[in-house]
Order: structure tokens, then sequence, then C-alpha cells
């Protein structure tokens, strides 16, 4: 809900956000160079430009990516996810800038300096701001006075939903619909005569689009300087992020917000899956793939790799790659693993149980076929068979699959022969493309480090 209140917090935190950089700034220069002085030519002609520079960029990105919008049912993780964001295409920017100032000096211990001081500094301030933004709105005293118009489900489940989050800053002072109610203030015809003896400073309403009660209403609330919201009832459950978009004067309602949608957020992805893949092939696949290779060779016949088609993003077919976990059999296309399967190695147990299995898909990182983080690939058959079950399953093909998943850290692995299994993996993944994040990919990817330590898989 957008309001004065919010408006004021997201002031508040961008100039948090620029105090945080000057701080920053003169920390970084105290620690790196002996003298601060203007009359220092170095820092005179270098680093007060550069200052300018830090402070231009950092409110151009934050604009850009809207990272300082608040609204009282902001989840933290949201905002501290654009935060990360921003942080990461404000060094970008900072990077190219200096790659192409030839013939200038600055010191890249001062930016290390620099970003140690200030990302501590803007995330704590972004976590105080969004809970004093809370407690604030959550008093009763500072809540805006509601008239409530209707009884259908949508007005319930908005009546039911203040109640549940008085942070959200409303409380429905009046409500009156078209049956009788214990619940409701009063019948559709008193509300008139109430609305004369009481404040209240927005009216829902929650009625038929097509009832002649709307243009009344519309004209009562504007003619008595009421802000009017419509409540419609679509009798959809899944439109918790859904926006309004607007084709000149044409409402559209777009069900769910696709943070990967945006270029730059892919971009971002597409680089941290490229450094976190490169990573693991030069650091850890030299001393590991050989050992994982050899004791494939010396203890099963058949290759040491085991590849397989499966779905993609948009769902075109793609070639995966795993070390090979069970004896050679036809029906490994076809049938997935279960618990205690004979088709597989003791090997092969050992390198499922810490996922070492999947390390070959690096390879499919760098392809760009896959993304370290995201929805876990099905066979093809699987794709056709639950496609037709499952009224969700295909969304999560909008994005690239990934290594391990939302699913996957929560515990959601393995068999999937039961269709709830699948349905809980598949509201995993609807989440996961609803509410993409960097911080969410760096909390998967713990998770998942932790489980491989103690040896509980959460491959799929």
């Amino acid at each position: 809900m957008y309001d004065k209140y919010s408006k004021l917090f997201r002031y508040l935190q961008l100039g948090f956000d620029l105090v945080a950089l000057i701080a920053a700034f003169l920390l970084a220069g105290f620690l790196r160079f002996d003298d601060l002085r203007v009359e220092n030519q170095e820092y005179y002609n270098y680093y007060v430009q550069l200052f300018v520079f830090i402070n231009f960029a950092w409110l151009l990105v934050a604009a850009m990516l809207n990272s300082h919008v608040f609204y009282p049912a902001l989840e933290i993780r949201k905002s501290i996810g654009k935060l990360f964001n921003t942080i990461i295409i404000h060094a970008s920017v900072l990077a190219l800038l200096l790659v192409s100032l030839k013939g200038y000096y600055y010191s890249r211990l001062f930016f290390t300096y620099f970003y140690i001081a200030f990302v501590p500094f803007v995330l704590l301030t972004r976590v105080i701001i969004i809970y004093r933004l809370r407690h604030f709105l959550a008093k009763e005293s500072n809540a805006k006075p509601i008239l409530l118009l209707g009884d259908n489900l949508a007005a319930k489940n908005f009546k039911a939903e203040t109640i549940l989050h008085p942070e959200y800053g409303l409380k429905v002072t009046g409500w009156f619909g078209q049956k009788n109610n214990k619940d409701l203030t009063g019948s559709l015809e008193d509300a008139e005569a109430w609305l004369a003896k009481n404040k209240v400073a927005e009216i829902y309403y929650a009625l038929p689009a097509e009832d002649e009660t709307l243009k009344k209403w519309l004209k009562i609330a504007e003619g008595n300087l009421i802000r009017f919201r419509l409540l419609p009832s679509l009798g959809l459950k899944t439109i918790g992020n859904s926006t309004i978009q607007m084709l000149g004067d044409i409402p559209v309602l777009v069900l769910r917000k696709e943070p990967l949608e945006f270029k730059h957020n892919r971009l971002i992805k597409r680089l941290f899956d490229l450094f976190f893949s490169l990573s693991v092939i030069l650091f850890i696949f030299p001393w590991l793939f050989p050992m994982i290779m050899l004791a494939i060779k010396l203890t099963s016949k058949g290759p040491v790799f085991f590849t397989q088609e499966r779905s993609g993003i948009n769902n075109k077919v793609f070639t995966v790659f795993k070390f090979r976990t069970m004896v050679v059999n036809s029906l490994a296309d076809h049938v997935q693993a279960t618990k205690n399967d004979a088709r597989i190695t003791k090997v092969g147990a050992f390198l499922r149980t810490h996922n070492l299995d999947e390390l070959p898909q690096f390879i499919n990182v760098l392809l760009n076929q896959m993304s370290v983080v995201g929805p876990r690939p099905h066979m093809l058959n699987h794709t056709e068979e639950y496609r037709a079950i499952i009224d969700t399953f295909m969304v999560r093909h909008f994005i690239k699959p990934g290594i391990t998943g939302l699913a996957q850290s929560r515990g959601l692995r393995g068999d999937t022969s039961e269709p709830e299994k699948m349905q809980e993996r598949v509201k995993s993944d609807v989440y996961y493309l609803e509410n993409w994040s960097i911080l969410l990919d760096l909390k998967i990817i713990f998770d998942t480090a932790f489980n491989m330590l103690m040896g509980r898989s959460s491959g799929g």
C-alpha cells in the first residue's frame, strides 16, 4: 500500500544510503592514504571526482532497479535481494569506468575497504527501516480507517488480511454487504448514512463491477475526497505476486512477477553462474574428477559419464551430463531411480548421497543450458506425464534448470512417483521463479553445500 509513510521511509533509506557512501568513502581513504587533505594533488584530482561519480552512479542504479520502493507487505529478503543487485551493478559500473580511464591511478585496496564498509551499513539500515515502517503502521492510531463494501470472498479475504497483518496500516471500521451477517456493520442500504457520520480514508469496493452501485459509490467517494479502490473477485488462488500493467487505458493483470524477465537480472545471474562454475571447474575438477572417474571404472563396467535428454528452458531439449551411478541398463532413460534401487552401484550410492554425481553439470552451466540454481530438469517422459496432472508444472520451464534448486534445498528430493511429492516440488520451483534474487541463490547454494557435507542428497 503506497502512501505518505512509505514515501517518507523510502527517502529516509535513500538518505542513509548517501550517508553510508560518504562514510565508507572517507573511511576507505583514511585506511588507505596517509594524507587526505584537499591540497593533496593526487587525492583532489582523482578521488574527489571519484567521490562524485560513486554517489551519482548509486542514485542512478538505485532508480533503475527501483531498490528504494517500500510498502508494508514488503519482504525483507526481497528488499535485500534488490539491494544486492544494486550493489553488484554499482560495482560493475565502477569497474568499467576504472578500466576505461587509462592513465588514472586508483587503489584496488581502496575499493576493497570501501565496499567492506559500505555493504554492512546499507544492509543494516535497510532491515531497520522496514521493521520501523511495519512497527509504525501496526499502531492502531496510525492505521487508515476503511469502508468495505461487499460480502463476497474477495471482501472476506481482504478483511481477514487486514486483521492478520496490522503492519499494512489498514483498519476496516465499516463493513456493509448485501446479505445479513453478524460480522457486518450493516446492509448495503445503510452504508451511505453511516459514511455521513464517520470519516474514512479509503473505500474498498468488492461488489460485482457491472453493478449500478459501482458508479454511485465512485461518485460518492470522489465527491467526499475519499480514495476509491476495487477488490476484483477472480476466483484464482495463485495471484499473490500479480501486478497491473497498463496498455493505454486498458488494465492488464499479470498473474506473477518474474524477476528474470528483466535483462539486467538475467545478466547478473549469468555472470554469477560463469564465475561460480569456472571456480568449481578450475579448483575442484582437477583433483576430484580423477578420483571419481577411477572409482567408477574400477567398480563397474561401462562409461564414466551418463548423458540423458531432459527438458530445459522453454521446454527445449538438451543433454545433461552426470557421473554414472547405475549399472548400464535399458531403463535408465525411462524409469526414475528409487530408494534401494538395485541398479545403483555402491560408488553410485555414495555419489548420489553427497550430490557428487551432479558435478559434470557445471559444463552444462558453461554451455548456457543450465544455471547453478534453478528447477531441476526432468526426463522427457516425466515432463509429459506431470504437465497433464499438475496445473503449474510447465511454469517452471520459464527459466533455466539448475544443478540444485529451492525444492532440493528444502529436502524435496528423490522419488516422485506420487503426484503429491511432485506438486510440492513444483510449488517451490514456482516460488523461486517469482522471487528470484542473488541472495536467494546464495542461500540455496549454502543449504545444498550443507546437505552435501551431511550426506543428505539434494539431487533430483
